[in-house]
This record gives C-alpha cells, sequence and structure tokens, in this order.
C-alpha cells in the first residue's frame, strides 16, 4: 500500500536513498555515488548542492570568472535563487519556507531531472557535456525533461549512437516495462532570442510557430511509434493564448494549437505522424526578479485518428500522460510532499 502511493505520487522511480542522520551528517546515495552534508534538511537543501557537485566545481569556478552575459544560465539562475532566499524570513526553527520565484522554480526542476536520470538512468558523458555547455543547454535541458518524464512512467531508457552519421537519430528509444511497448522519443524546443543564453532582445510577442519542429522531428525514424516533446518556450502571457482551451467539456483546445494540428495532418494525408504529441512550457525562464514563478503549462495529445505506426499497449502512453504531473521537485528527502520551497 505505501508502495502504491509512493509511486502513484512520484512514478516508477526508485525511493530515495538516505541515511537521515549519521553523526550528523545526512547522506544520500545517488546511482553509484555518494552525497553528504550537516547542512541538508530538506530535499531542496540536496538538490542544490548536488547540482553544483555533478557540473564540479571547477566548472562553477570558471563561471564566475566568466562576464555575466556569457554566463551559463544555471548559473546565473541559481545566483538569483541564492539571493530570492536570502531575502526572505525564517520560521522559529530557522527554516525558510517559501512560494518559489522564476530562478528557484527553474533550479530546482532542473536539478530534480538531472537527479531523476543520474539515479535511475544513466547521465552520461555526452548528455552531461551538453548540458554544461551554455549554447547547447537548451536542447539538452528539455531532452534531460523528456528522460525524467519516460522514467517516472515506467519506461527504460535506451540512448542512440550520435556518433553513427548513417541515419538521422531521435534523442533515444523507451520500453514500456509493464507491457514492452517501445516508443522513440524526440524532444525539440523552440528557441527565442534572449531567452536561456540566445542572443538578441526578446521578443514582446513571440510567434507560436511549431510546425517546422514537428516535421523535423517525425522525419528522423517513420518505422516506429514516436512520442514527441515540444518545449514552446512561451512567456506566461502569450503561453496562455496557445494552452488555453476553447472548452473543457468536451475539451478543445485553443484555436492556435488545433490548428497546428490539423496543418501537421495534413503535411502527411490526414494521418497523424506521432502517437503522442506533448506541448510543455516553463515560464519561470521569463521571471528572474522576485515575482513568484508562473505555473507549467502542459498540453498532450494521443493520435484521436490513424497514426503513421500504430501502437498494441495504449497504456503505455497513458502512463506517459499521467507522468507529466510527477515532474515536480517539491519533496523532502524523507518522501513527503511540499507545496512550496524549503530551504534549511
Amino acid at each position: 500500500m505505501k508502495q502504491e502511493a509512493r509511486v502513484k505520487e512520484f512514478g516508477h522511480v526508485r525511493e530515495p536513498v538516505h541515511v537521515p542522520d549519521y553523526r550528523g551528517y545526512r547522506i544520500v546515495a545517488v546511482r553509484n555515488r555518494i552525497y553528504y552534508s550537516k547542512k541538508w534538511r530538506f530535499f531542496a537543501d540536496f538538490l542544490m548542492e548536488y547540482g553544483r557537485l555533478r557540473f564540479g566545481q571547477e566548472w562553477f569556478e570558471a563561471q564566475n570568472a566568466t562576464a555575466l552575459e556569457n554566463q551559463h544560465p544555471i548559473h546565473i539562475w541559481r545566483r538569483q535563487a541564492y539571493e530570492f532566499i536570502s531575502r526572505q524570513p525564517r520560521t522559529a526553527d530557522g527554516a525558510i519556507v517559501t512560494t518559489p520565484n522564476g530562478p528557484v522554480a527553474a533550479c530546482n526542476n532542473f536539478y530534480y531531472d538531472l537527479y531523476t536520470v543520474d539515479d535511475n538512468s544513466l547521465l552520461d558523458e555526452t548528455l552531461l557535456s551538453r548540458l554544461k555547455h551554455r549554447g547547447q543547454f537548451q536542447g539538452a535541458m528539455h531532452e534531460l525533461f523528456a528522460e525524467a518524464t519516460c522514467l517516472r512512467a515506467g519506461f527504460t531508457i535506451t540512448r542512440e549512437n550520435e556518433r553513427d552519421g548513417t541515419r538521422k537519430h531521435v534523442e533515444f528509444m523507451a520500453v514500456h516495462k509493464a507491457t514492452g511497448q517501445h516508443v522513440l522519443v524526440e524532444a525539440k524546443s523552440r528557441h527565442r532570442a534572449g531567452v536561456i543564453a540566445q542572443a538578441g532582445e526578446r521578443d514582446t510577442s513571440p510567434d507560436m510557430k511549431f510546425r517546422r519542429l514537428i516535421n523535423d522531428a517525425v522525419a528522423k525514424d517513420p518505422n516506429n511509434p514516436l512520442a514527441l516533446f515540444v518545449d514552446t518556450n512561451l512567456p506566461p502571457e502569450r503561453a496562455g493564448q496557445f494552452y488555453e482551451p476553447q472548452s473543457i467539456d468536451p475539451v478543445t483546445p485553443s484555436r492556435a494549437m488545433a490548428a497546428l494540428i490539423e496543418r501537421v495532418r495534413k503535411d502527411y494525408g490526414d494521418v497523424d505522424p506521432y502517437n503522442l504529441l506533448i506541448f510543455s512550457n516553463h515560464p519561470q525562464y521569463y521571471s528572474e526578479d522576485g515575482r513568484i514563478a508562473a505555473p507549467n503549462r502542459m498540453a498532450a495529445f494521443l493520435s484521436p485518428k490513424k497514426t503513421r505506426v500504430p501502437v498494441f499497449h495504449q497504456q503505455a502512453l497513458h502512463d506517459l500522460l499521467t507522468a507529466l504531473s510527477r515532474n515536480s521537485w517539491s519533496r523532502r528527502i524523507d518522501g513527503h510532499s511540499e507545496k512550496c520551497v524549503v530551504v534549511g
């Protein structure tokens, strides 16, 4: 019963391996590495330290010596997060309990995905190197989000050999452990000027053009089922126009989203070239000051019509949909849920 409740809340991932108190230290095991500290009280404390250690002290020192305009996004978010946290009042027992602003949410969501992939799959040096690279970070971060989602949905992950130049590659293949259903997974993120290390000034009214991203993704392998993750990367006020449904009962997507899906379908002769299409938006990237972070936006579509390649176990895709609600970092090391960021 306890295991069922844990899976329902956190997904099909390993329960955190930790020792709450050993001579004053809290110890956490992540795959084959041991982390420990006397300062951690909550899971958020561990995540921030884990992220720094996983990227490496040398990397962070190099970022500190880099001009602000050339620093890595996660380094900037981290500094802004600590600045926000330092301004918050403490409770009687010395903890800080507050609703996270944009940088705090961005850091913790990213570090939670990093931890999930590291502990439950394999955070190889290729992916870690891309995450540490300023110019490649955005795409690699979205791939990390997709992989963490699949792991929480009960899939195993096999990454493709990018060195094989004989064909195009998706991000990875995911196999649903409960049914054996396999799907290819592709992750695409829309780049915007002035956002996440991109050059230029932010557009006050960014476009909602994602057709090319979708077509690029579905062209890679037409012979296997496909789950496609698309990061729309829109500011909160613009995201509402794309994500807010026209109606809830029945569920009818926004006009912009419905028109996009129909155009892609027509591109392929009224056949859906994917089996599952997931749109996501993370507005924390647009909230760099003390404002509270706007909530994430998510929309997903199981292909309701004819698909290019059939899926024989729909449960696999339904579990992926369920896992989207589990993409939350907010839990303590002892496994209890936290609605607010809690930092010791």
